[in-house]
This record gives C-alpha cells, structure tokens and sequence, in this order.
C-alpha cells in the first residue's frame, strides 16, 4: 500500500469512525452507513486521481474546474473505471460506459434521475471536494453569504469554530467564515443578539438558528467537541431540524451561543 492508499484509508476510517460516533444526534433519522462508506470511498479515490491530474485548482471555482476536466479527454476512461468500482459494489443499475460531457450536461441541467447524470454527479462533486480541500489548506476565507464560495451550492449549516462561526458547504465541504465574535445571519447580516433566535436541547450539541429579521433558519453545531470531516457536518447538524415543532413567535429563544 502506497502513502496514497494510505491516506484514502485514513480518511475513511475518520470519516466512518465519526457516522458511528454521531449518528444518534439524528434523533432517529436512518442513514444507510455501508453505502455512505461506499460512496465515500469512491469519492477519496476520485479525489486522489483529479489531484494527479492538476484538476484541483485551489485558486479556481467549480465551473472552471468542470471546463478543465471535459477537455482533459485521457482521463475520462479512468474516472468512469474508479466510479464503476462502486457499481459493482452495490450493484446498481448504472451505465458502465458513459459520455462524460453529456452527462455532466444533464446533471447540471438537473436531470438527476439517469443513471449517467448520478455517475456525473460523483465525479464532479468529488473535483469539488477537491478544490475545496485545496482552498483551505491555503487559507479560511471571511464572507457574509449562505452561497458556497467554491461550487456555489446554498448552506444551512452553521458550526461554532475556536475563531468563530463558519459555515460548511452539503456539496464540497467547503468551509467559510461569517463572523468571528457573535453569530450572524448568513442571509441578512443581522448580529443582533436579541433577534438571532437558537432552539436547543440541555446538551446544547446542535440547535436551530432563526433571524427575526429576515426570518431565514438554519442549523448550528453548538458543541466545539464534535470532529467529524466537513463533507457530514452537514448531515450531523439534520438533527436540529426536530427543534423545528417548538419555533413559534411567542416561544423564540434569546439565548446567544457562547463564545
């Protein structure tokens, strides 16, 4: 096993490690663990072969590093041969040869039901994982938006960082400063500590963000002690979605997150 190898399992053991760790903050919500360790596999091996190939331009967005890719016309065979471990392996009903333009075509005109469109979709949400990992190797970037800096994918996903309070694409993992000293709402800019609702239970782990100023919500990883690989965050933080039956006007929690 080359250091390659070894990091693709290393990261697959984090990342499996933290879906057992967490999941129960999902307050019952189900995830099929074998296909997500699947899926996640296939996506470090893809990572690894686009990062070879110089695909992972840290300084470039998602849309150029699509255009880079389809002209790259020697490595299509390659990606299509990764992805297709993960159909045998689960043996789904999906195309073993495949037009990456066109599919990549269908899937970013939404037609996500193909079979080409799914394989399309793993291949480019790999290359944004990739570029996003990239990225912030480089730097933590400070911009007031809900809109993913890399693939432009919408968040909802707020953690509570040493150095403030971040949000974390569902797409890429691509992670991004809001604030540094008070939660702001991504949507508005509002930082009004009165008027930045937080619903919570007593372990305070994950909790429901609302702005009474915009009316925008979205979820919040309270507990600085949870570490898990940025691409589930997202998927840990679907938990505060249950604190979502006691949002009401008259029952808005005013309790600002420590900082």
């Amino acid at each position: 096993m080359d250091s390659g190898d070894r990091a693709i399992e290393e990261k697959l053991r984090e990342f499996e490690t933290a879906l057992d760790k967490y999941l129960h903050l999902l307050h019952g919500g189900r995830v099929d663990q074998e296909r997500a360790v699947a899926i996640e596999r296939i996506e470090l091996k893809l990572q690894s072969a686009l990062a070879n190939e110089g695909l992972c331009d840290p300084r470039a967005g998602l849309n150029d590093g699509v255009r880079r890719l389809l002209e790259k016309d020697q490595i299509h065979d390659k990606l299509v041969e990764i992805v297709n471990e993960l159909i045998r392996d689960e043996n789904i009903d999906f195309p073993t040869s495949i037009d990456l333009e066109k599919a990549t075509k269908m899937f970013l005109n939404g037609e996500v039901e193909s079979g080409e469109a799914m394989v399309a979709a793993i291949i480019i949400q790999s290359l944004a994982r990739c570029i996003a990992e990239q990225r912030l190797a480089m730097e933590i970037e400070e911009k007031l938006t809900p809109y993913c800096p890399v693939c432009g994918a919408e968040s909802h996903t707020m953690v509570v960082r040493e150095k403030g309070y971040h949000m974390v694409c569902p797409f890429c993992g691509y992670e991004w400063r809001i604030s540094k000293d008070r939660p702001r709402c991504p949507w508005c800019g509002n930082d009004n500590p009165i008027s930045i609702g937080v619903f919570t239970n007593r372990q305070r782990r994950i909790g429901l963000m609302v702005c009474q100023e915009c009316g925008s919500t979205w979820r919040a990883i309270l507990d600085r002690r949870i570490r898990a690989p940025n691409i589930l965050l997202p998927l840990i933080s679907l938990g505060a979605e249950a604190f979502r039956t006691f949002m009401s006007s008259d029952m808005i929690s005013n309790e600002r997150v420590e900082e």
